[in-house]
């Protein structure tokens, strides 16, 4: 007799549910091959003025951004407005 996908999902899940235990995930960013120790992430120590420059250049380029979205906005919604109006007088 079959039961189906559901049946089958449910297996699947189960199954991966019991595998998750034995994974490791040494092979990732900031772990050692060989040993499978944590390296840790590397600090780099910039000066404050760099740092400054950096977040000054991110808030602008997130405006420049927001400022494009709108504009698309603005526009798509005029355009779909003025074609409304459209089919519904003509």
């Amino acid at each position: 007799m079959g039961f189906g996908g559901a049946a089958q999902a449910m297996n699947t899940i189960l199954k991966n549910n019991s595998r998750r235990g034995h994974r490791t995930n040494y092979f990732q960013k900031g772990h050692d091959k060989t040993s499978g120790k944590s390296t840790g992430i590397p600090v780099i120590n910039i000066s404050e003025e760099k740092r400054k420059a950096m977040r000054d250049k991110l808030i602008v380029e997130n405006q420049r951004h927001h400022q494009k979205v709108m504009i698309i906005f603005t526009i798509s919604l005029a355009i779909m407005i003025s074609m409304a109006v459209y089919f519904l007088f003509f």
